[in-house]
């Protein structure tokens, strides 16, 4: 479950923590933009390197860091896979299986640092002000708030099971999906009674009464907002065009 801290929001006062969350998507989705148009394993490097210094200026680098060493598994997984296409004929070179696992770290990290320093309510709040339906933006907060809980709500249970003697981490692979197994039972039973309570409360505050809906702040598009939008748009734009137009240099290591 240590990828989870890695999602979950962590309240500071950086200058990273104030941008407007439009602009910190953006952010993020100009990452991912960026590691879909390139398989070189070069540019992909980079990628992964320039968000080192954004999590450090938002002062989460440790909670970052721990969101890639939760999914390592799944980075090597894809390494695993492209090699073995590679040995059966795909014809890609020997740093592609790299390059895919290191793609999928960009994505990852993309969005890791995004949730980070992104708060629930201004992600619902951004996404109101974007003419998103509210049903729609009430069940992207809800799973933004309420998924990296219930892993950890996981954790705690599995925790508690090996204090009454459970073994879950002995046994080969199938013993200890076995064995997590019960682990279901406690879970869904919580998950029900919070859906209860939140039903509850949905329904004192009158939801679905039809009325429009207003909200106590607004978020204000800042000169700051502005200027790191125009700089992202830059970068962007500018790497599309590179990759269209531009060869671009290849790293061989093997």
């Amino acid at each position: 479950m240590m990828a989870c801290k890695g999602f979950i929001f962590k309240k500071g006062e950086t200058s990273l923590h104030r941008l407007d969350p439009r602009v910190k998507f953006l952010i993020s989705l100009s990452f991912v933009v960026c590691s879909l148009l390139y398989e070189e394993l070069l540019v992909l490097a980079i990628l992964a390197l320039a968000m080192v210094p954004l999590a450090l200026k938002g002062g989460v680098f440790r909670e970052w860091l721990s969101a890639l060493k939760g999914l390592s598994f799944l980075a090597l997984l894809i390494f695993a896979i492209n090699l073995a296409f590679i040995f059966f004929g795909s014809g890609k070179p020997w740093d592609f299986p790299v390059a895919m696992a290191l793609r999928f770290i960009v994505v990852v990290s993309a969005f890791s640092l995004f949730f980070l320093v992104t708060s629930p309510d201004e992600f619902g709040l951004a996404l109101q002000q974007s003419r998103i339906p509210f049903d729609v933006v009430f069940a992207l907060t809800m799973a933004f708030r309420f998924v990296p809980v219930l892993a950890l709500e996981v954790q705690s249970i599995a925790d508690a099971q090996r204090s009454k003697g459970l073994e879950l981490d002995s046994g080969n692979f199938l013993m200890r999906v076995k064995r997590r197994i019960p682990l279901l039972i406690p879970l869904i039973v919580s998950s029900v009674k919070r859906s209860l309570e939140i039903a509850e409360a949905m329904e004192a505050r009158g939801y679905g009464s039809g009325r429009p809906r207003t909200s106590m702040y607004k978020l204000n598009f800042k000169r700051v907002d502005l200027a790191v939008t125009l700089l992202t748009l830059t970068l962007l734009t500018l790497t599309v065009l590179l990759r269209l137009y531009l060869p671009t240099p290849a790293f061989k290591p093997f």
